[in-house]
């Protein structure tokens, strides 16, 4: 199983320099999505025959501005991309189930690189203090110190700079992106450890604001979750989407009906920062091991 997550890895890292050495061809999220999508495709033999062997982990997320999470752009909502945006770029590779999940931001003017710089010392920090037996309130809290002992100055004004409170990192398992362990962004009390053999996604979310955030009405990110997978055996739709995605996220923009209001299907919807303030992320993947961590992407 690690090495098909280090497979997984190896395609996020090659597709992250691909993204990188083409920022000037994007113009809308729409083209950052299709570009990421292709190349995971590509990268990974990906078989509509056998859709769940590897591919695409998660709908393509472009999380623009004040967005902090979970927007996927379609044909009907592609926002064009400006100078001074701040575009987080997160996306998932899986082979045979096993998921690299990683991000980063981007800033075409560079306007808003110094918050982007935070978002990466604080991934980065967090990850120096993982391994086995760390303890995952107290690397939430290393997170926090860091951010919030920060400020920036951008259009002359200096922000102090807080940790979104509820975004987290999170451990992943075969099919599954959120398990059930979180890496706090805030100092709480959470005694869960990390153990030898587990897979965690570490992800700061820095913000200009107060660090609150908001579920809008909008919603492209969904997923059939691995409780519910016996419970549907009648219903063709939820039927066809299980086969072609298991328990993996999926979006509207992958299927020619409309996705169905169900029970079996839980809902993430847009985040977005209460005061429209700006956010920075960026997120690694890390294997435990009995000394130490890999990290995976």
């Amino acid at each position: 199983m690690y090495n098909d997550f280090k497979k997984s890895g190896i395609i996020h890292k090659i597709i992250q320099t691909k993204i990188k050495e083409n920022y000037h061809e994007f113009k809308t999220a729409l083209d950052i999505t299709t570009f990421i999508e292709e190349n995971i495709n590509t990268l990974t033999k990906y078989d509509k025959n056998n859709p769940l062997k590897a591919g695409i982990a998660f709908p393509v997320g472009i999380s623009i501005n004040d967005v902090a999470a979970h927007f996927t752009p379609s044909l009907n909502n592609n926002p064009h991309l400006n100078n001074d945006d701040i575009i987080k770029i997160d996306f998932g590779v899986h082979i045979n189930g096993c998921i690299t999940d990683g991000a980063f931001s981007w800033c075409p003017s560079s306007k808003y690189n110094s918050l982007i710089d935070i978002s990466t010392g604080a991934t980065n920090l967090a990850i120096k203090n993982s391994g086995p037996d760390a303890i995952l309130g107290d690397i939430g809290e290393i997170i926090q110190e860091y951010i919030e002992s920060k400020e920036i100055f951008i259009d002359n004004k200096i922000y102090k700079i807080k940790s979104i409170y509820d975004l987290c990192g999170h451990n992943i398992a075969p099919y599954i992106i959120h398990v059930n362990k979180a890496v706090p962004n805030i100092k709480i009390n959470y005694k869960e450890r990390m153990l030898e053999g587990e897979i965690f996604a570490i992800e700061t979310f820095p913000t200009t604001g107060d660090g609150l955030i908001y579920e809008t009405d909008e919603c492209n990110h969904y997923m059939i979750e691995s409780k519910n997978v016996n419970n549907f055996s009648n219903n063709k739709i939820l039927n066809k989407i299980f086969q072609n995605r298991s328990t993996l996220a999926f979006c509207p923009r992958w299927f020619d009906f409309k996705i169905p209001e169900s029970n079996y299907i839980t809902k993430y919807p847009v985040l977005k920062t209460k005061d429209k303030s700006m956010v920075a992320q960026y997120e690694k993947t890390i294997y435990i091991k009995n000394n130490g961590i890999n990290i995976i992407n």
